[in-house]
């Protein structure tokens, strides 16, 4: 099991998991509004798998860098 600091709510998890299945964990509204994560800082993907205790942001449309990420992609998609 691993620890993840949701903005200062810890939950436990299998290791492994992906920040996706966390965000579906906490709601569905938050699965289908994210856009990446943040884990322990650093943006990623919402595929990254969760390996060790760490803290974790879900980043939707509304945060700058949910943005940035949502745009990135489009433009590979384009």
């Amino acid at each position: 099991m691993i620890r993840v600091d949701l903005k200062g709510t810890v939950k436990e998890f299998e290791s492994g998991i992906s920040a996706a299945e966390v965000a579906k964990s906490i709601g569905a509204g938050l699965y289908k509004a994210a856009c990446a994560a943040k884990v322990n800082g650093q943006v990623c993907d919402l595929r990254t798998s969760l390996q060790e205790d760490c803290t974790l942001e879900i980043l939707t449309f509304s945060d700058k860098e949910g943005k940035e990420a949502f745009w990135h992609t489009a433009a590979h998609v384009m």
